[in-house]
């Protein structure tokens, strides 16, 4: 039976050959473009292209356009064979050619598509619309296919897309878990540092598509060799009626608690990649700390030019902010015979003022040859205020995290260590500035090219800091018998700069139409300098001198022993080997860097020098293997890298500067080395997604703790261990059905981190510490998302454990959160917006229902005038007055708490006025 199937197959393969043996391998290329009615054109990509073999059209292959509108085509010809050409998409009329010419190349030059006009009296045929698609590494979603209610913007059509979730708190937007870095439009750069104002202000009405993707840095572009890092990008395709259309809106509100939100833009898109947006803001509604004159002020501009063969993008701002907060901690450092505790309070003010902005510069020289610059700067002044109070125990106070001095003086007073009052003032300069550039040129038809990169970047800052401090040590005695007292009155003046520059030479071999392998050089050089000097300003002569002023000879206080010089100069020679293949399913991407690494420093603190060079090899392996075939897409991949220890760590002298904190290095440290692997599977179209990843460190560098009982202070040096390693998993469903939309995720993490603590400052090797820690949360929402509005029902549970072996301590945190958020559009244009969370905690330290809230927000929308262009609106935050913000987590030396006090609840009267003039 066998020897007959082999027969039979080698029957049928002699039949085959001769037909393979007469086709003719044909290819045909052209470039589609859209005409419309006064017969202007553009690129038009994803236009669908089918080859169809006569008489009997039979289909033979098919592509599709790319973003430029061009295409390529082959398959192989048969004699005595005719065939057509079919050009098609969505909303135009086919175009057919009829392919005569015996040509090895057919050129079918520019196709033009004309938008289908054809109206047949009140008859309307309608296509289903495709609610997502799947173009290579695109995801495409058509906006029709996803009914918003009348008015609304971005934000409320990405919670109607499977994969795309927005979080207003955070600011950002996440596709299936990745976070979305940049919104461009039309494929051209926009919003960048602005995705909460574009999210939040753009009409969903503007937009006729988004398009996801992972888009290439500019010399990934050239080059074509793309790294394993994700870069992915939100891309807004605007109608062809907004062409040269101008969005203005105005908004202003003000309510209780002296609650304001002042706000305005113009925005201008054009289909060719003009773009331009202004926009100012000054508003305190989102600050939930109860200062009463917290404020944020902000204007800034984004810009697009595109031209010919130049591209040029960029974006400024200017920003005053000013913030006050009032927190208060409890924490419990992990020792070898009993554990140490401490309770804190802060009050702090921050003013600020920052000026940044970026720009991009694209020039294709010629057709083989690109050259791009970009940079940015950043320029920021603050100052800041403290006064904050901390005592240490060496029993568990037990009192309330956020009142912990409330019942201070109830405490048993045999278990005091130390109580310390500290006031602090501030004044800071930062600014800083990067200018990177490249060069890249193609040498052949084939891809081969070389390039060439340069960057240039420098920080410097200046800080002056007062302090005014006393700290009573309750273990130590004065010549008077009484507790120790320490009181300083200090001022402190430091200096820095950082330079760095950095070269890349870089050749990249095309071996396939698949694969490129590059080879680079590349040389980097970080100069710093640091400086710090600290005064004694004794005790001041007027008592009503504020701080932050400094009296008249002051420089004679200077202190030697805190004075620090610092400069280090640090180079590198980097080889780097790098092999990619993008094939139709499987894609590797793999790269050894290697580094030389030469470092030098030269520092003195006090009366101590230290300078020394160390030369050093530093290797970065990596390895990506991804699969994508249909909605399936799989990666798994390993990075691993050496890192040397600081040269601080290495040499510095031992600081005094805080008698609580008293830090040393260790010239014993050697280089670690860090794994990580990840990887994850993901089904577009299904909605399912699955990752995992592992770390590990060996010879990491940690710094142990000695403790001083009696002071409560802490003696720190670095050191080497192994034992820190990491699990976590996630898993995801995001799916539409109809007008329902189900979330559910779910995660996992297990972390172990060790490090070393003894108390005294005898000679013994302090004692490893193990900490364990264990975090689960799974979150689950199900939507409804009629054409009227949405009503969504959500529900989390988070749980974190930790665990030390030094005393077997072991904490837990359980949060359950239940909520509704629901949008309706009502009658007589009314827009009734509602959300409320209810949040309970248990675990360790938590009792009764002091630590459970339930926040509930209200808002009323009228729109009004001919076009609804005005809105008059009510909103109500928090309106039982419960909002908290308490946080748990640990570390291999402690475990800690913290809580900030919240604003309980406003309300709020808004105006807003919006315009534009889509044609």
């Amino acid at each position: 039976m066998k020897i007959l199937n082999l027969f039979i197959v080698s029957i049928v393969l002699l039949l085959l050959m001769p037909v393979k043996i007469l086709a003719q391998k044909q290819v045909v290329k052209g470039r589609v473009v859209l005409c419309n009615a006064l017969r202007q054109t553009e690129a038009l990509p994803y236009a669908n292209i089918a080859l169809i073999q006569l008489p009997d059209s039979t289909f033979v292959t098919g592509a599709v356009s790319d973003e430029q509108g061009k295409f390529t085509c082959s398959f192989s010809r048969k004699k005595n064979h005719s065939y057509l050409f079919k050009v098609s998409y969505t909303g135009c009329s086919p175009v057919f050619k009829t392919i005569t010419s015996q040509s090895d190349t057919v050129r079918l030059g520019t196709i033009k598509l004309k938008e289908n006009a054809l109206h047949l009296k009140e008859i309307v045929v309608v296509a289903p619309l495709k609610a997502m698609e799947q173009k290579g590494d695109t995801t495409i979603y058509n906006v029709d296919a996803y009914p918003t209610p009348e008015g609304s913007y971005l934000q409320e059509l990405v919670k109607r897309i499977p994969g795309l979730t927005y979080d207003p708190k955070e600011k950002t937007i996440t596709y299936n878990g990745h976070t979305i870095k940049e919104i461009t439009v039309n494929g051209k750069d926009f919003f960048k540092g602005n995705q909460q104002v574009v999210l939040e202000n753009l009409p969903v009405k503007f937009v006729s598509q988004l398009k996801v993707y992972d888009k290439p840095t500019k010399q990934e572009e050239a080059t074509g060799m793309k790294s394993a890092e994700k870069n992915y990008v939100l891309d807004l395709q605007t109608k062809k009626e907004v062409n040269n259309a101008i969005l203005l809106s105005a908004e202003g509100g003000y309510g209780t608690h002296k609650r304001r939100d002042i706000n305005g833009k113009i925005m201008r898109f054009n289909e060719a990649g003009d773009n331009f947006m202004i926009n100012g803001q000054s508003t305190n509604r989102h600050y939930t700390t109860p200062y009463d004159k917290n404020i944020s002020n902000t204007i800034g501009a984004n810009i697009t030019k595109v031209k010919d063969q130049f591209e040029i993008s960029g974006n400024v701002s200017f920003s005053n902010d000013r913030v006050g907060n009032e927190s208060s901690s409890y924490s419990e450092q992990y020792m070898t015979t009993g554990n140490q505790y401490a309770i804190s309070e802060s009050n702090r003010l921050s003013k600020g003022n920052r000026f940044n902005g970026n720009v991009d510069f694209k020039w294709d020289i010629d057709s083989l040859t690109m050259f791009n610059i970009s940079g940015w700067f950043n320029s920021n002044r603050n100052n800041s205020d403290d006064h904050n109070r901390e005592a240490t125990f060496d029993t568990n106070p037990e009192v309330s995290t956020q009142n912990p001095f409330d019942r201070f003086e109830e405490i048993d007073p045999a278990t005091y260590i130390n109580d310390s009052k500290r006031q602090s003032k501030e004044q800071s300069q930062y600014s800083n500035y990067n200018i990177n550039t490249s060069i890249t040129r193609r040498i052949n038809k084939k891809g081969n090219n070389i390039s060439f990169s340069f960057s240039t970047a420098q920080n410097q800052n200046k800080s002056k800091t007062y302090t005014l401090s006393s700290t009573r040590y309750f273990r130590l005695s004065d010549i008077a018998g009484k507790d120790s007292v320490l009181s300083l009155n200090q001022y402190q003046y430091a200096p820095g700069k950082e330079q760095n520059y950095t070269l890349n030479l870089a050749y990249t071999q095309v071996l396939t139409k698949e694969s490129r392998l590059q080879i680079s050089y590349g040389f980097n050089a970080n100069k710093e300098h640091l400086n710090s000097n600290t005064y004694n300003l004794g005790a001041p002569d007027d008592k009503n001198i504020p701080i932050g002023i400094l009296p008249e000879g002051y420089e004679a206080g200077n202190i030697d022993s805190l004075a620090n010089r610092s400069n280090s100069l640090t180079s590198g020679h980097n080889l780097a080997l790098q092999f990619t293949y993008n094939g139709e399913v499987w894609g590797i991407r793999s790269s050894l860097t290697t580094t030389f690494q030469k470092r030098s420093i030269n520092e003195y603190t006090g009366r101590h020098q230290a300078d020394t060079t160390i030369n050093s090899i530093e290797w970065q392996p990596n390895l990506t293997l991804t699969y994508h075939k249909g909605d399936n897409y799989a990666m798994i991949s390993y990075n691993g890298g050496t890192s040397q220890p600081m040269l601080r760590d290495l040499i510095a002298p031992t600081d005094y500067s805080s008698p609580l904190n008293i830090t040393r290095s260790n010239p014993n440290l050697r280089a670690s080395y860090s794994n990580y692997i990840y990887a994850m599977f993901n089904n577009f179209r299904k909605g399912i997604m699955v990752g995992m990843s592992w770390n590990q460190q060996i010879n990491s560098v940690t710094r142990a703790t000695i403790y001083n009982t009696e002071t409560g202070g802490r003696e720190t040096f670095p050191v080497n261990i192994n034992g820190n390693w990491g699990l976590s998993g996630n898993a995801s469903y995001d799916k539409r059905f109809n007008f329902f939309r189900i979330y559910l995720t779910g995660a996992g993490n297990f972390n172990q981190n060790v490090s070393l603590i003894n108390e005294g400052y005898d000679n013994q090797m302090p004692q490893q510490s193990k900490t364990h820690t264990t975090g689960l949360n799974s979150d689950l929402r199900l939507s409804y998302l009629p054409s009227w509005g949405n009503i969504e029902l959500n529900g989390k549970w988070t749980f974190y454990q930790s665990k030390n072996s030094l005393q077997n301590r072991n904490t837990y945190t359980r949060i359950y959160t239940l909520g509704l958020d629901s949008s309706i559009n009502l009658p007589w244009d009314f827009i009734f917006k509602t959300d409320a969370n209810y949040r309970f905690r248990n675990g360790t330290g938590i009792s009764g229902d002091d630590e459970n809230e339930i926040l509930w927000n209200m808002k009323l929308s009228w729109k009004f005038l001919k076009e609804k262009q005005a809105e008059l609106s009510v909103y109500w935050a928090d309106i039982l007055s419960q909002r908290k913000n308490l946080s748990r987590s640990a570390t291999s030396t402690g475990f800690y708490e913290y809580y900030e006090r919240q604003l309980k609840g406003y309300f709020m009267v808004s105006l807003k006025y919006e315009l534009n003039n889509m044609n």
